[in-house]
């Protein structure tokens, strides 16, 4: 990390800014300490040693050492690295290619996650996304979210029973008594994974929480008949529609095999000739439909016979649009 000059000159500058230094996982000189600052060597001497004692004090597996090959100081057996200034470039470019977030929000969150890295850093990182910030296009809800699921994560945490306020698809207002099991995110939108009370044989709901107007606290707590596990959940649910298990066979005539099992994370290889695989795969619900007819005649769905029955009937109705 390269050390600008600097006419302050004051201890507890002096202290924090080469404890930052260290934090960010470079090395400090004595010599180019004392230069930076004007003083005297046995000052830098001191301050490094006020930050030998601070970190042995406050944090257990770190230390100041001297590195004997590279001729300074540095923090040793670091718990939490800095986070990079690429690691901070790859948060950016996910976060605006998502857009899950309103636009007050999206820069709000821009600005607290490039503050992390020094303002050389922040200078590159904002004009490689400079245009992507000017064209940015939120989704249509245009509504702030992060309040909601961050309060709704608590009571996933105390296992609180709420009741939320919602609206469906079409518009008509509803309510529903649930226990909120966990939060997750798929294709744009942020979504409230929960049990409706009453209904607790069946598998979870997933309520859009840009969806949601309001919730309140009942006052009362649920117990899970079997521990939820969301990143399982995730490898079988497309398009966030839930349902019961479904086991798929299907073949696929391609040689984009890797793009389809990146789409079903269940997804085995049953068998192979060229380019055409016979694979099966686990899933929830009838989500995948909209994945199987997308993918036109590269897909033939083998089983279960009645949602193939279901793909022949909404291939009818298309070519029946079309001849019209």
């Amino acid at each position: 990390m390269k050390i600008k000059p600097d006419n302050k000159n004051d201890k507890s500058n002096r202290i924090l800014v080469i404890y930052d230094i260290l934090r960010r996982g470079c090395i400090v000189k004595k010599k180019e300490l004392s230069e930076k600052f004007r003083v005297n060597i046995r000052t830098i001497q001191r301050d490094l040693e006020e930050i030998r004692i601070y970190l042995s004090d406050n944090y257990d597996n770190e230390e100041l050492i001297y590195d004997y090959e590279k001729r300074g100081y540095k923090i040793e057996n670091q718990n939490l690295e800095m986070i990079s200034s690429v690691e901070i470039f790859a948060f950016i470019k996910i976060l605006i290619e998502s857009r899950a977030f309103c636009k007050e929000e999206m820069e709000g969150l821009l600005i607290s996650i490039i503050s992390i890295i020094g303002k050389q850093e922040q200078k590159v990182i904002k004009n490689l996304v400079k245009n992507e910030i000017f064209h940015f296009q939120p989704l249509s809800h245009k509504k702030p979210i992060l309040k909601i699921m961050w309060d709704i994560g608590q009571c996933i945490l105390r296992k609180e029973i709420i009741e939320i306020k919602f609206k469906k698809m079409d518009g008509e207002e509803k309510k529903r008594v649930v226990y909120p099991l966990a939060i997750v995110f798929s294709e744009f939108y942020f979504y409230l994974v929960a049990q409706i009370e009453a209904y607790e044989d069946k598998e979870p709901a997933f309520f859009r929480l840009d969806r949601i107007d309001s919730f309140k606290m009942l006052n009362r707590k649920f117990i899970e008949k079997k521990r939820f596990e969301d990143g399982e959940l995730k490898k079988r649910v497309l398009f966030m529609y839930g349902g019961e298990p479904i086991h798929l066979k299907f073949i696929y005539r391609g040689q984009a095999i890797e793009a389809i099992l990146d789409r079903f994370p269940t997804a085995k290889i049953q068998n192979q000739s060229k380019d055409t695989y016979l694979i099966e795969a686990n899933v929830y619900g009838k989500g995948c439909l909209i994945w199987l007819l997308s993918q036109g005649d590269s897909i033939e769905l083998i089983s279960p016979e009645e949602l193939r029955k279901e793909i022949k009937n909404k291939i009818e109705n298309m070519k029946n649009i079309y001849e019209e």
